[in-house]
């Protein structure tokens, strides 16, 4: 288990991660799962300002500290480094490619390329407009209190994502890609994206229908999420946005700015009249945290879809069942 044949996937939810995923794991090389959200349990060492708990985070980061600066025989650093190398190593059996595709990471890229140097990191961009659109189609957000769990998402990670993709132009353990360019040219985007892992392409890797590897709970619903959407993934991109949707995503444009937009990938403002409007400023000033609950519901409610869908599916199987 080395640090360099560790791949992380970073970007704004909704980005196309869990396609490139599936595409970059669809080998006898790598290994991967849905979303592991790894790191970002030890938040609380890696940045301590990310964190809030019930307790003042704050006191328990500097007591810490304390202790590390009073025994200074502990390489505190490269402990933490081989504990989580430790908790990928189920990943890495049989296989020498392991990849955490978590796109929150992008709250802690800084803390991760310090973490691991040696590693692979690539970053998806997408127009972030059309991230919005995504996140309110595919998750069927019905007004702008609740997209305010995704705030930051939208607010803070295009400016972190780039600020980031511009201080690593030079490293060659960075990689950035359009996803726009991911869908467009795919075969020619995921050979140059294999060959700079070292991983070893064939044309068969793009047929991804057998992939298995990325399935679970978290990521793309229409891909590999285990939640029962019931929406179809044609129906669900093709529903027409609300008038406040329209409104919030005029505002959001606005925001963004043009000028920073052809900076993050040459992305233009299209078929929108960017302007500060009421629905973007209610989203802005919303708790992310107040919306938590919406989306802990939706969960509940699939998972009793799940089970009541199962036993109308049980009775009709045995209301026809043959008698013996």
């Amino acid at each position: 288990m080395k640090e360099e044949n560790l791949i992380f996937i970073i970007s704004q939810p909704r980005a196309g991660s869990t396609y490139l995923q599936n595409l970059l794991s669809n080998n006898s090389q790598t290994n991967t799962c849905s979303e592991p959200w790894i790191l970002l349990n030890f938040v609380n060492q890696l940045n301590p300002k990310l964190i809030k708990t019930d307790f003042d985070n704050k006191l328990a980061a500097d007591a810490f500290q304390d202790y590390i600066q009073k025994y200074k025989e502990l390489d505190y650093q490269k402990a933490q480094k081989e504990f989580i190398l430790n908790l990928y190593k189920p990943m890495f059996n049989g296989y020498e490619f392991v990849i955490d595709k978590t796109p929150r990471y992008w709250e802690i890229l800084d803390e991760l390329v310090a973490l691991f140097p040696k590693s692979k990191i690539i970053l998806l961009k997408r127009n972030p407009i059309d991230v919005a659109k995504s996140m309110v189609k595919t998750w069927e957000i019905g007004s702008c209190k609740k997209l305010a769990f995704f705030k930051r998402d939208l607010l803070v990670a295009p400016q972190r994502i780039k600020n980031f993709s511009d201080r690593h132009s030079n490293n060659p353990n960075v990689y950035t890609l359009r996803y726009e360019d991911l869908i467009t040219n795919t075969s020619i985007e995921v050979n140059k994206l294999y060959n700079w892992c070292g991983i070893t392409y064939d044309e068969a890797v793009l047929d991804t229908s057998k992939n298995e590897k990325f399935k679970g709970k978290y990521g793309d619903p229409y891909q590999n999420s285990n939640l029962g959407y019931t929406m179809s993934k044609s129906k669900s991109q093709t529903k027409k946005l609300t008038p406040e949707f329209f409104s919030f995503l005029m505002g959001y444009s606005n925001y963004l700015g043009e000028d920073f937009l052809m900076q993050y990938g040459n992305y233009k403002i299209e078929g929108l009249k960017p302007k500060k409007t009421r629905a973007f400023s209610q989203f802005a000033h919303f708790s992310n945290e107040r919306a938590n609950n919406y989306f802990l519901n939706k969960e509940l409610k699939y998972f009793i879809k799940r089970i009541f869908y199962s036993l109308l599916n049980q009775s009709k199987y045995l209301k026809n069942k043959p008698n013996s």
